[in-house]
Parts: C-alpha cells; structure tokens; sequence
C-alpha cells in the first residue's frame, strides 16, 4: 500500500465519520458508489449506516495520519442468507488507488470469513471497473444480472487470499 492509515472499527455512534467520508467524495464518486448522485445522506440513513454490531453489520473505517482524518469506510450487513452479506465501500476521492480500499476490504472480508459469511454481494456502475477489480481481489467473483446500467456481483471468499 502507498499510504499509511489505521483501520479501526466503527462504533455505532460515529455517524459523524460516515458523513465527513462523503463530504469527501466527489459527484463521480457519489454516483459510482451510491448508483446517484447524491448531494448529502440523511440522518436516518447515517444512522442506518452506522447501525453495528460486529457480527451480522460491521464497519470498519481507515484512518489517515497527521492531521488524524476518516478517509474510508467499508462495510457488510448480513441479509436473509447467513453466509451472505452486501458489501460497500467509500474512500474519500484523495485516497483512492493507493490501496486504501484494497487493504479495508481485505480487513473487512477477514472478519466476514471468522462470522461465518462466505460471500458478498454488491452492486456496482457496470463500468465501475476499480469496485469490480477491487472485489475480484477477495475471491471468485460470479455475475448476477446487469440491468440499467448497474451490476449485480456476488465474490467467493477465497480465505487464503485474505
């Protein structure tokens, strides 16, 4: 990795740290990750986003050094399947390609694997070739549909990658 940050668990009153990430993301970037742009996130959906227990829902954000600043955040919320769960993730638009996401989604898919979830699924701009690089990285990724314009993947945990 090119940049040096610390990852750390979200705790479930940091909505704050959600919101200052977006703040730092550009219009590509809002539209890339959140399928529109988006101008800000309401505060039901921040505390959605925040909503943790680190097990079925976790967040785990990177912090970057001196000035101390959240410039990432990645995330999976388990769904009706136990071994399955949706992936996100958001890195502020400074931070992006030094490997940030590679190393928060990595942490990220490490935990997954120790609560029993063995694949993510996700969503994704069908040309958003960095997000399916980036989950390409955790496993064997096999598509769903692509309709609109958007891509339904769901990745293979592959342990030993991790």
């Amino acid at each position: 990795m090119d940049a040096v940050i610390e990852i750390a668990e979200l705790a479930p009153a940091q909505r704050a740290v959600i919101a200052f990430v977006f703040a730092r993301l550009g219009e590509r970037s809002r539209q890339q990750r959140f399928l529109a742009v988006r101008p800000r996130l309401g505060e039901r959906e921040l505390e959605r986003l925040a909503r943790v227990d680190h097990w079925h829902r976790e967040a785990l954000v990177a912090w970057a050094p001196a000035p101390r600043r959240p410039v990432a955040v990645a995330r999976y919320a388990r769904g009706a399947e136990f071994d399955r769960a949706e992936l996100a993730v958001v890195v502020a638009d400074e931070w992006q390609r030094l490997g940030v996401g590679r190393a928060l989604v990595r942490a990220l898919a490490s935990r997954a694997l120790a609560a029993g979830i063995r694949r993510f699924s996700f969503t994704a701009l069908a040309g958003n070739r960095g997000a399916l690089a980036l989950a390409g990285e955790l496993g064997v990724l096999r598509h769903v549909r692509t309709s609109a314009g958007v891509t339904e993947l769901v990745v293979e945990l592959a342990p030993a990658v991790l």
